[in-house]
């Protein structure tokens, strides 16, 4: 008497032979698979204060997906912004409440243990239901609203339209840094500005030198204007002319 798993291998081999085209096995999402773990290691916070409220856990709650146009992101370098260290002395934390549950819907009525982190370089691992631009295994970036939790994690996750595609002249790690305030330059730019392709040629830019400022430049100059002006020192003026950026330093 063959055992189970024997009579199938010789059913498998038989329908090979008789030329019958065997189906794969259906995709098992990262979710089913068993690498998939109920914890993750993470950096949180359990209140606010200084830098010693930080802590490394190895039990933060693993992400899940809870709407269809969500990806869970395999996180392969993280980086802070300012906004991460206001919100570890507690900034917005009252507004970003409201929005993290509009409704009281949660039962636990607290934040913690927040994790802080906005940027994020790495790769898909799963996706929703409705997305269907990105796959698992796709190399992305991504900037997450300060409502969400952060990035100083092994996994995240955010929304589709949070993720682009990573650059592939870029490292995981050139990449965590530059998302969320490359979209706080063109947020100044084109929302608070009202700058636009239209409107925008010719105009000089007065800015403090920072990684802020330099993007600001570089959004400005292309594709809209061509000038600029940087209240800075003269190491921070010949960076952003080696960039090619007209830059000129505060009398």
């Amino acid at each position: 008497m063959l055992s189970r798993g024997a009579a199938s291998g010789w059913a498998l081999r038989g329908a090979a032979r008789a030329g019958v085209q065997q189906r794969p096995p259906p995709f098992r999402g990262f979710r089913a698979s068993p690498r998939m773990r109920s914890v993750m290691p993470s950096w949180v916070i359990d209140r606010y204060g200084r830098n010693d409220v930080l802590r490394f856990t190895r039990n933060m709650m693993f992400p899940i997906i809870h709407f269809p146009n969500e990806v869970i992101i395999k996180v392969h370098a993280a980086s802070l912004n300012p906004i991460d260290l206001s919100m570890r002395s507690g900034y917005g934390a009252t507004a970003l409440n409201m929005k993290r549950d509009p409704l009281k819907l949660k039962s636990q009525d607290t934040e913690f243990p927040l994790t802080l982190g906005r940027d994020v370089s790495g790769v898909v691992m799963e996706c929703g239901l409705s997305v269907s631009y990105f796959k698992p295994g796709d190399e992305v970036w991504a900037a997450i609203p300060p409502w969400k939790q952060g990035t100083l994690s092994e996994f995240v996750v955010a929304s589709g339209n949070e993720v682009s595609f990573k650059p592939k002249c870029l490292s995981h790690t050139e990449a965590a840094s530059l998302p969320y305030v490359g979209l706080t330059a063109w947020s100044a730019v084109n929302q608070v500005g009202g700058l636009n392709q239209s409107n925008c040629s010719g105009k000089r830019t007065a800015t403090k030198f920072s990684i802020f400022s330099e993007l600001l430049c570089q959004l400005t100059k292309c594709p809209f204007s061509h000038r600029g002006v940087v209240l800075s020192v003269p190491a921070c003026v010949d960076h952003l002319e080696q960039t090619g950026f007209p830059a000129f330093q505060k009398k």
